[in-house]
């Protein structure tokens, strides 16, 4: 009895001191943390170079596996999730040492690396909506440390299909560029109704139109150009900014023309944005056929007052 009492009481005292200050060791003798895997032999699933320690989750017979592991050389240390059978083919892999995350990739290069440089695992990259009806996936891009005050996002968004867009925009849509399923771009302007439509100046180098004559149907010249210039009226003005601030006007004092006025003379080139309001807009550059057929009309009308000079000259 008195026996039993005594290996029972060891047995406890054991039990007591392992629960407080033992190590296991997998692969290994002598462990110095709680839990040490060890493998001095490397894994022939492997990235093919021998590992100091391995951690697998999986089983011999799986055909995926969790890796965590050290190489030999300790210039690469991972947390794979990968085919067990293809060494290279991660589905994700972490290397510790960087901080950088591979999807489809063993060696990633920046914080995230999608695919392989092989272009056989695409790197390819899907953002589900969000629980808002009318919000697609979305990226957030946190400011800079300096130099920057605001975030920018990319994202889908739209009420409606017709309405739907692509957005770059920071603190609004009218700070950045939206791209409508129509294709219509639009720069400060969430309803563009042409393929560019730019709210606020443009300034380039050069600006070309589109002009070959196989292009070109139905050309016939322009009648009374002379008798239609002078029936425009060209003026200065300001911009309406107060009325008009999300238009992005100038505020500096310029000229042109009344769009209203201009369609009554030449229609072909007034426009009229597909939206309720219906503003207008004028094809400027199209002035310059105009006003040189006027300035030719003029010219033919100043040479035949030569010719009447010279006659009457002739006469005294």
């Amino acid at each position: 009895m008195i026996k039993k009492i005594h290996i029972q009481l060891i047995t406890c005292f054991t039990l007591l001191s392992g629960s407080a200050w033992a190590q296991t060791g997998i692969g290994t003798t002598a462990p110095v943390n709680k839990l040490e895997v060890v493998a001095t032999t490397a894994d022939p699933a492997s990235s093919g170079s021998a590992a100091n320690g391995n951690l697998r989750l999986g089983g011999i017979s799986a055909v995926h596996v969790l890796d965590f592991g050290l190489s030999s050389t300790s210039t690469f240390s991972w947390i794979q999730a990968r085919n067990k059978t293809y060494g290279t083919n991660y589905i994700l892999g972490i290397n510790p040492l960087g901080g950088n995350v591979g999807i489809g990739n063993s060696t990633p290069n920046s914080t995230l690396t999608v695919g392989n440089a092989g272009g056989t695992i695409p790197g390819e990259i899907t953002l589900n909506p969000t629980t808002n009806a009318y919000e697609g996936g979305q990226i957030n891009f946190k400011r800079s440390l300096t130099g920057s005050t605001v975030d920018w996002s990319i994202d889908q968004y739209g009420t409606t299909a017709a309405d739907a867009r692509l957005r770059i925009f920071n603190t609004s849509e009218l700070n950045g560029l939206i791209i409508k399923e129509n294709g219509f771009i639009g720069m400060g302007n969430i309803s563009p109704s042409v393929r560019l439509q730019v709210t606020g100046d443009i300034i380039a180098n050069s600006i070309a139109g589109s002009s070959d004559a196989r292009f070109k149907t139905d050309v016939a010249p322009i009648y009374n150009p002379l008798q239609k210039v002078l029936a425009l009226r060209g003026v200065n003005f300001n911009w309406n900014t107060s009325a008009f601030p999300q238009r992005m006007f100038s505020d500096k004092r310029t000229l042109g023309f009344i769009a209203q006025e201009v369609e009554k003379v030449l229609p072909e080139i007034v426009q009229t944005e597909n939206t309720a309001e219906g503003y207008k807009s004028v094809q400027y550059d199209k002035v310059v056929a105009l006003l040189v057929e006027a300035i030719k009309e003029q010219q033919k009308q100043i040479n035949q007052l030569k010719k009447q000079v010279k006659k009457l000259r002739r006469a005294h």
